[in-house]
């Protein structure tokens, strides 16, 4: 074949029709995609829809509830060392018992901004309590450890009640710094002014006092008892910080949802706002608790499977922790008196009404008892916290809260504070003999119901700031 049979356009385009027929046949088809059914494509674009449309409405709500103030009900998280505090740079409304709406500090205190250094020329004051001094039921500006430092700092400005010898003792401040948390009872007191107190080291360490705190010393299992480090006493009477009680309820679903949930707690208005709900149902409607129970319970294994998974490495190594108070609470139980504070004997009948019987005489004794043991545990806790507190430099001052007037064993455990205070060298502040005496639930103007309305912060805050005057001086 010549070289141009192969450029010839004849030859090239003159292929036969068959064979060209047979190749388009030999090519595959191109495929098609499956034509969807009309109702099968509005299925498939209604789910995402629905799922726009919800997220919307959650973000509508989270705005809208945030934009009113609701929904900020939440300020607990889980503690390893003291069991509970707060929720730190949290916002709070409180509506239980009074109300208030205030931000918790940067350090989880409720309270205005502190550094843990401190000022040079200011005297500080600590106050540990429990829920009296945490005043969630007042505004931060309200509560009587703020109240007090307003009071010391223009008493110290004006010379008029705590005169000074030279202008520079004049020009002194005072700084007043809020540690009280719901629930605390003394032995928390102590281990938090080992552990979180005394790094600002406070000139004067405040312990606002409460009938109670002494009876938390000791788990009361079988109770509604929060979790907490309680005491314990070997065979020889040597004391220890015990956290087996703390541990058990860590390791609880209860503790493990609070650790889960916490940055749902900490952001989500709308679900704060529906736990809230939940928590009053709960607590107020049987009806609402049963069909809980009928919805959740095939899923109650699955819930306790996942909570268990919760992991307690967020806390760090707490243990280390846990390990120097111990340490630190063992020496210092070696050097105070064991000697109890309590020093009135059992009588045979109630001193009340002599004649009222058997039942009465062993009810009588046993609260008898029970107020004994509690004396024996919180005399030798104070003798450990005032030399803990000399040893820093810090005046250990109490302050005894008023209670109802039926509450006598609470009465002679003030009587017992004072004369403890004159052997070991502390201040007691009773306020208790301050207030007016009330039966309880006896309506007041400085109470709401259990807790000071913004009437009873003004009038502790100027018993205290007369208690401390001597000290300050």
């Amino acid at each position: 074949m010549s070289p141009t049979t192969i450029y010839d356009p004849e030859v090239i385009t003159t292929t036969p029709t068959k064979v060209r027929l047979d190749r388009r046949a030999s090519r595959p088809a191109p495929s098609r995609p499956p034509k969807l059914s009309p109702k099968i494509l509005a299925t498939l674009l209604l789910i995402p829809s629905l799922a726009i449309i919800f997220a919307a409405m959650i973000l509508c709500a989270e705005f809208v509830l945030g934009a009113v103030g609701l929904g900020d009900d939440e300020y607990i998280k889980v503690d390893p060392i003291l069991g509970i505090t707060h929720l730190e740079n949290k916002w709070v409304n409180f509506r239980h018992e009074g109300f208030s709406r205030d931000k918790i500090s940067s350090a989880g205190l409720r309270d205005v901004e502190h550094q843990v250094a401190k000022p040079e020329g200011v005297k500080r004051i600590a106050f540990i309590g429990d829920s009296k001094t945490q005043a969630l039921q007042v505004n931060i500006a309200d509560t009587f450890v703020r109240l007090v430092e307003d009071q010391l700092n223009a008493a110290a400005a004006d010379g008029t009640t705590l005169p000074s010898e030279t202008p520079q003792k004049q020009q002194k401040r005072f700084e007043t710094i809020n540690f009280g948390m719901s629930s605390y009872g003394l032995v928390q007191y102590f281990v938090q002014y080992l552990t979180r107190v005394r790094p600002y080291a406070p000139d004067v360490t405040v312990v606002v006092y409460h009938i109670f705190d002494s009876s938390e010393n000791i788990p009361k299992f079988g109770t509604a008892t929060l979790p907490a480090p309680t005491v314990s006493m070997n065979n020889k009477g040597d004391m220890a910080i015990d956290y087996n009680f703390l541990d058990g309820w860590l390791y609880t679903s209860g503790a493990r949802y609070l650790i889960s949930s916490e940055w749902w707690r900490r952001n989500s208005h709308l679900y704060q706002a529906l736990s809230a709900d939940d928590f009053m149902l709960r607590n107020s409607s049987k009806w609402y608790v049963n069909i809980l129970e009928k919805i959740f319970s095939p899923f109650e294994r699955a819930y306790e499977n996942a909570m268990s998974k919760v992991s307690l490495t967020a806390f760090g190594d707490y243990q280390a922790t846990r390990r120097k108070v111990q340490e630190e609470v063992r020496a210092l139980d070696k050097q105070v008196s064991h000697e109890s504070m309590w020093p009135w004997t059992l009588k045979v009948q109630s001193p009340a009404n002599p004649a009222s019987g058997a039942d009465s005489s062993n009810e009588y004794k046993m609260l008898h008892n029970a107020a004994s043991a509690d004396a024996l545990i919180a005399g030798r806790i104070f003798r450990m916290l005032n030399l803990a507190c000399r040893k820093a430099d810090s005046k250990l001052v109490v302050v005894t809260l008023p209670a109802p007037d039926n509450m006598v064993f609470y009465i002679r455990e003030i009587q017992c504070l004072k004369q403890l205070a004159k052997e070991e060298g502390f201040t007691v502040i009773d306020a208790h003999s301050k207030f007016p005496l009330l039966a309880p639930m006896e309506p007041s103007p400085l109470y709401y119901r259990s807790h000071f309305s913004p009437a009873g912060h003004r009038k502790l805050a100027g018993v205290i700031v007369d208690g401390l005057k001597p000290i300050l001086k």
